[in-house]
């Protein structure tokens, strides 16, 4: 079985596709210097390419898919994307992230295709706050979203809130709180600095550690005994919860040791790292029909052993792009 391996011994076998870098949502910290305004579509691969990008690294080692944005529900091929890869024989776990506004209709046909799971995007449970963070979303979208997830099983259902200072911070109990009666495992991501946003991001930057004792204030918390250690989240649990807490630290405590994945965005660029700026650009190879695999291996080299050492990486908050067009 082939083994994708960095120049520091890392095993790579996760690849976050960006099947598109434009939203139904405009959240402010996404998208920097563009705070709400809309978002055109750019030229994306097709559906085509991207299975064959997937199919290429599949047979190169790796074995875990999530289909990222903007959101991959705006794409009227989702459903197919989704199912041309889950027949890829190699790839184990297909999951998805989604701010699930569009997920009503999508969950149970996105099951049928061979989807795993969702990771939903959600910064608040009130209606009027998150329509002020996404500038005009409604809520109830969202939460219907969550239901139809559940029913189709596509779960563990994961929920991700980017926890920022005077903005939603006043939210993280209520978010803890849904792991008492729900499987549903929320995950409080710090808000991370993107290009033009240093302004914003020293005003409501929470750190992790602020963020647990918020939730330790509901109750006690325990670890998680069957942590995915390849993951970016340190997971913990309330004793009696059915779901579980977890806490991902991109600012405070870099993951990159435990790193295994690369990142391919809507417009063919394979990334090895999120907070670098380096990038080898897919489309010409797959258009003249040649091998991907020495492309696979460059990026691999480009692979900082950790995010501040990438020269390109130093000072440019993840280059030019924003997190719509990376992928998040």
């Amino acid at each position: 079985m082939a083994v994708l391996l960095d120049p520091h011994g890392r095993k790579i076998e996760y690849l976050r596709v960006s099947v598109v870098d434009s939203c139904n949502l405009r959240c402010f910290y996404c998208r920097p210097g563009n705070l709400c305004k809309p978002r055109s579509v750019r030229g994306q691969l097709s559906r085509q390419q991207i299975v064959q990008v997937v199919a290429a690294t599949a047979k190169a080692g790796i074995r875990k898919v999530r289909l990222t944005g903007g959101e991959p529900l705006v794409r009227k091929d989702i459903v197919e994307i989704v199912r041309e890869i889950a027949k890829i024989p190699e790839i184990e776990d297909l999951s998805l992230t989604t701010n699930a506004t569009l997920l009503a209709e999508l969950a149970k046909p996105l099951r049928e295709a061979g989807l795993k799971r969702v990771n939903i995007s959600l910064d608040s449970l009130d209606g009027r706050n998150f329509e002020q963070i996404t500038c005009g979303g409604k809520i109830q979208a969202t939460l219907d979203g969550i239901d139809a997830a559940f029913a189709a099983g596509l779960t563990p259902i994961k929920i991700n809130m980017v926890v920022m200072k005077g903005i939603n911070d006043h939210e993280v109990q209520s978010f803890a709180r849904l792991t008492h009666d729900r499987d549903v495992h929320v995950r409080f991501i710090e808000y991370m600095p993107m290009l033009g946003q240093d302004d914003l991001w020293q005003k409501h930057y929470l750190s992790s550690r602020e963020i647990m004792a918020l939730c330790e204030a509901v109750e006690p918390m325990e670890p998680w005994l069957q942590e995915d250690l390849s993951g970016p989240a340190r997971n913990f649990r309330y004793q009696q919860a059915i779901g579980r807490l977890g806490f991902i630290t991109p600012v405070s405590q870099h993951f990159c040791s435990q790193c295994n994945r690369l990142r391919l965005t809507s417009d063919g660029k394979l990334r090895p790292c999120l907070f670098s700026a380096e990038e080898v650009d897919l489309l010409p190879t797959l258009k003249s029909g040649e091998d991907l695999l020495p492309l696979f291996y460059e990026v691999l080299q480009k692979k900082p052993e950790h995010a501040e050492a990438s020269p390109a990486a130093q000072g440019s908050r993840c280059g030019p792009r924003g997190m719509v067009e990376i992928g998040g």
